[in-house]
Formats: structure tokens, C-alpha cells, sequence
């Protein structure tokens, strides 16, 4: 049987992720493999749920295994998580790699990759003399997409799924990756929908629902055995009093992608922050986003020092292994490099400490404890 990959976080694992699954399934003569985030996600914030909880959702969900994406790329531009989900997903054997995007066209996907790419000159040209104008990036590359291409390529820059289906071709061909892609269209408008729609909602209104009390109306987006996490009391108390502790007695220069002269701006807002976002606020400009800030806050409380061009060369020595299907553990003997099934592993693998590591440390001290073994689902 093929092995399907679905990069992932997961956070928290809905109606909509149990949809792409049963679709993915019903191809036939498949099993899914995820590439999930672990205790740290894109957006520069601590999962909702721990990684091993968020693994067993996925299992019962539909997924036959289970693997962590390292908290280096799970932290990070999109370019890079997608660098780091794909060579995870080729190390663990896959053969196609299926993600959800809003507008489902993967000819589409395609056409607006090879039109942004770094090597199509006259469009970096024309990004560039856009953003002089003081306009944000992704604004500056719809409107050069639009001018050089049309709009349906521009639309599709336009939402973050898309946009992430799109670093996913890139990295298949930068990887030399032989992965068929495909994609199928989200079942709600977008992955930033703040709202509750009912039975298919984003993981960011199920988590905004939460935050504000309404647990029993984010229970109608999940399967049923998500619901208990719902009830996980908020940690952004816990981990802004580590974050800003650790802005103010640590260095800041050399932190994976800290812009020149933010350190200080940063340092000079910390303390009147009550919390990440608002400290996230208070940094962001047109030149340096709100996601960026966040990730890049993320990043000082991990104490992430790796570059750009490290990252790129994707190295991965070892496949954390976080939960499989009773039925399909035969996956285990898949991946390229060893896998990681607990500590025990670690130590007889001599497993150095890592990025991820330190990710766990930080979930445990701002949330709560959680066993560090994979489930057997």
C-alpha cells in the first residue's frame, strides 16, 4: 500500500482534519501518514494540546502513524516548515504528499509557484519597486502577480493554504522528491476564520471559542474524544512570564530570524506586555509582521540560534515517532533514519539534545506535564 503524507499541527484536531483523512482513504490502497508540529506551532505559539494527545486525536481520527515535524521548521517561515515537513515525509516513505487549500486547484497551486519563485527575475523586480510604495510583502506580491500573470494567480496568494501548497511544490522540486501532490478544498472559507460555523470550523475559532468560556459550541467542530482538551485552562500567563524573563537576560543577537535593531525594540516593550500578543502588537510594522513577531518571539523563548541556510540543507538524523495504529505498526520500520519511540530510544540511540527538546521544556513549564512515549492507538 501507498503511504499518504498530510503535513499537519492539529491544533486542535476537527471535523475538518477527520474530513481530509476519510478523503485521503477513500482513494484506496493508502495509509496516512502525518507530519505534525510538536509542542510548538507556525504561527509562533505553544500548541493547544500536547503532541503526543494531538497524535492519539489524529490516530482515531484516521491516520495510520504519527511523526513530529522538529520544532526548528515547525517554528518557522513557511518556506522552511515546508522544506522540513516534505523531507519527514519522504524519510518516512511516502509517496504523495495531500493538504487542503482554498482554492483546491492544484494546476493553480502550481502556475502561482513558478511565478513567484526566487529564480522569475522581472517578478522580484516588480515586488521590490512595490514594496518601496510602504506596502506589506504579501500585499506587494498579489498586486505583482496580478499585474504579470492575472487575477486568478493573485487570489490564490492571497490565503495561507494556498500559499503553503505552494512552498510545498516548491520544496518537492527543491528536495528532488518524487511525491504526487495533492489537494482538495478546504470545507470552510479559510484557516484564519475566527468564527464558529458550525459543524466544520477552523482550528482558530475552536481555539478562540475556547479562550473566551464557549467550550460547548467549539464540541460541536470536534470528534468527540478532542472534547476533554477543550476544558485545558489558558497558559499564555505562563509562558509571557517566561518569554519576558528570558528578553530581558538574554542575548538577543544571533536568534533565528531577528531583524536588524529588534532586539531593542522588543526589549523596550516587554515588560508593559501583558501577554505574547500584545507584546507582538507592539513590535509589529509593515516591514516585520504580526506572524513574523510572534514566531520570532518564539523563537527567543527557544533560544533558537539555527540560520536560514541551515535549515535549508534539512538535515534530520532521527524520526520522533509520536503515535501509530495498532493495525499498521509494521510503519515503524518505514523511516529512513531511527525512529524514537520514548526515552528509552533516546538513550540507547545516544540522541542528542535538540530544538524540539527544549520546546517540550517550555510546554511543560507554561501548561502542563505530559509523558514523553508514543501512543499505541
Amino acid at each position: 500500500m501507498k503511504i499518504a503524507a498530510v503535513i499537519c499541527e492539529f491544533n486542535p484536531f476537527h471535523n475538518g482534519h477527520v474530513h481530509l483523512l476519510e478523503r485521503i482513504k477513500a482513494e484506496g490502497g493508502r495509509r496516512v501518514l502525518c507530519v505534525m508540529s510538536g509542542s510548538v506551532t507556525q504561527r509562533g505559539k505553544l500548541a493547544f494540546a500536547d503532541k503526543y494527545t494531538r497524535a492519539e486525536h489524529a490516530v482515531k481520527g484516521g491516520a495510520d502513524m504519527v511523526v513530529e515535524l522538529p520544532a526548528e521548521f515547525a517554528c518557522a517561515p513557511a518556506e522552511i516548515f515546508a522544506l522540513g515537513g516534505v523531507k519527514t515525509a519522504r524519510l518516512c516513505g511516502s509517496e504523495e504528499l495531500w493538504f487542503g487549500s482554498e482554492c483546491g486547484d492544484l494546476s493553480l497551486i502550481t502556475a502561482a509557484a513558478q511565478l513567484t519563485s526566487p529564480a522569475n527575475t522581472a517578478f522580484q523586480k516588480r515586488v521590490r519597486e512595490i514594496l518601496e510604495e510602504g506596502v506589506s510583502y504579501p500585499v506587494a506580491m498579489q498586486r505583482a502577480a496580478r499585474e504579470l500573470a492575472d487575477e486568478k494567480v493573485s487570489s490564490v496568494l492571497a490565503s495561507p493554504n494556498n500559499m503553503l501548497g505552494i512552498e510545498y511544490v516548491r520544496a518537492a522540486a527543491a528536495l528532488g522528491c518524487n511525491l504526487r501532490l495533492f489537494t482538495i478544498p478546504r470545507l470552510v472559507s479559510s484557516h484564519q476564520s475566527e468564527n464558529l460555523e458550525g459543524e466544520i470550523s477552523s482550528s482558530k475559532a475552536i481555539r478562540r471559542a475556547v479562550a473566551q468560556g464557549d467550550a460547548k459550541s467549539a464540541a460541536l467542530a470536534v470528534p468527540d474524544f478532542v472534547c476533554p482538551t477543550l476544558e485545558n485552562k489558558s497558559f499564555e500567563a505562563g509562558f509571557a512570564a517566561i518569554l519576558k524573563k528570558t528578553i530581558l537576560t538574554s542575548d538577543l543577537k544571533g536568534i533565528f530570524d531577528m531583524g536588524e535593531g529588534l532586539e531593542n525594540k522588543i526589549r523596550k516593550n516587554a515588560l508593559a506586555a501583558a501577554t505574547q500578543d500584545e507584546l507582538a502588537l507592539a513590535v509589529k510594522s509593515k516591514r516585520y509582521t504580526y506572524a513574523r513577531i510572534n514566531r520570532l518571539l518564539m523563537n527567543i523563548a527557544l533560544n533558537n540560534r539555527f540560520t536560514a541556510e541551515k535549515l535549508k540543507e534539512c538535515v534530520i538524523n532521527f524520526i520522533n515517532v509520536l503515535a501509530v495504529k495498532r493495525e499498521s505498526r509494521d510503519l515503524l520500520r518505514a523511516p529512513a533514519r531511527p525512529p524514537i519511540t520514548g526515552l528509552r530510544d533516546k538513550v540507547r540511540l545516544n540522541v542528542p539534545p535538540s530544538l524540539s527538546d527544549e520546546a517540550d521544556t517550555l510546554f511543560r513549564c507554561a501548561a502542563y506535564d505530559f509523558e514523553e512515549k508514543m501512543r499505541l492507538v
